[in-house]
């Protein structure tokens, strides 16, 4: 894990500042990194506000949940997502990062209906894993541990240079760990925890593990910081800077209406040469690459470059606003 660590590390578009001291590593995130950790935690929000709405209800605050709810509820645990540092610490060859921020949902069920919500949550939990990256199978639910009023269930990452610990799911017959006090009779406590910085690592790590030979970082799609980028393909326009300069023009008006529907979506500089462009935004992750080209202002029709196969399609500008938000499911 250290090797791929490191790796990640040379991604410049992600990361910047990296500081070593002794074992320990400190490095900033860039943009695409911080859009990539709120990606995460909205999601896992969705997540479980979409397998409890309809059976419990689920507060923010647990003070109101100790003076309002019923006997059967769920607490999410809320904290500030802001990460704009990653902290590793070597030990051999294996690397421990550091979480700032936990992400925990209590929920308290019926104690005699313990096991069936227990091994439930498991999948679902291991689902949204699967959900989230391009291995579906990399992740696997670890042997069950049993203490008198307790059980416990790590999610585990196998990756091909180790195992890793993602999330932990557990039950106590005794009280929450957080609120003992609030338990009701006849009730258990089945709690979800995962660290907001492991989750971004591993999500990067699967990404690095499936790039392409074309260096493209693969990206869940629902993850990826930037679904959409630019690149003009200018070769032979230099003598021609209105024409260049219409299509930077075109392409930034192509920008606003996706970020108009919600599209997250990236505007480069356009100083690179064509080949450049594409490369820099597989690094990236970006899903899709529209190309524009001379051509483009006389018919508005443009190529669209799908990252995963490297195949292009033909798009006119006038549809492109919405078939992206089809592309993207917006």
């Amino acid at each position: 894990m250290k090797t791929e660590i490191q790796k990640l590390l040379t991604f410049q578009k992600f990361f910047k500042n990296v500081q070593t001291c002794r074992n320990r590593t400190t490095v900033d995130l860039e943009k695409p990194s911080k859009i990539l950790v709120q990606n995460i935690y909205h999601s896992w929000l969705r997540s479980i506000h979409g397998k409890t709405n309809q059976h419990f209800p689920v507060y923010l605050d647990k003070a109101i949940a100790d003076k309002y709810a019923k006997t059967y509820y769920g607490i999410i645990n809320q904290q500030s997502c802001d990460v704009n540092q990653i902290v590793y610490e070597e030990k051999e060859d294996e690397c421990d990062v550091h979480n700032k921020v936990h992400l925990k949902f209590d929920l308290m069920i019926p104690q005699s209906d313990v096991m069936q919500y227990f091994i439930q949550w498991q999948r679902y939990r291991k689902y949204w894993w699967s959900s989230v990256t391009t291995t579906p199978s990399l992740f696997s639910i670890n042997d069950m541990k049993h203490e008198v009023g307790r059980s416990d269930v790590n999610i585990i990452a196998n990756f091909k240079w180790g195992q890793q610990v993602v999330e932990a799911v557990s039950v106590n017959s005794n009280g929450s760990d957080a609120s003992p006090e609030s338990m009701a009779k006849n009730t258990s406590c089945l709690t979800c925890t995962m660290g907001l910085e492991t989750a971004f690592v591993t999500i990067l790590l699967d990404g690095l593990s499936n790039a392409t030979k074309e260096e493209y970082l693969r990206l869940h799609n629902k993850m990826a910081p930037y679904k959409i980028s630019f690149a003009l393909d200018s070769e032979g326009m230099h003598a021609e800077p209105k024409v260049l300069n219409t299509l930077k023009e075109l392409a930034q008006l192509l920008f606003h209406k996706l970020k108009s529907k919600e599209i997250s979506a990236w505007l480069p500089s356009f100083t690179l040469p064509i080949q450049e462009q594409v490369k820099e935004n597989l690094h990236l992750g970006v899903t899709y690459t529209a190309i524009l080209n001379e051509n483009t202002l006389s018919n508005g029709i443009f190529y669209l470059l799908n990252s995963s196969t490297m195949l292009k399609e033909q798009i006119h500008v006038a549809d492109f606003d919405s078939y992206a938000s089809l592309l993207c499911k917006k």
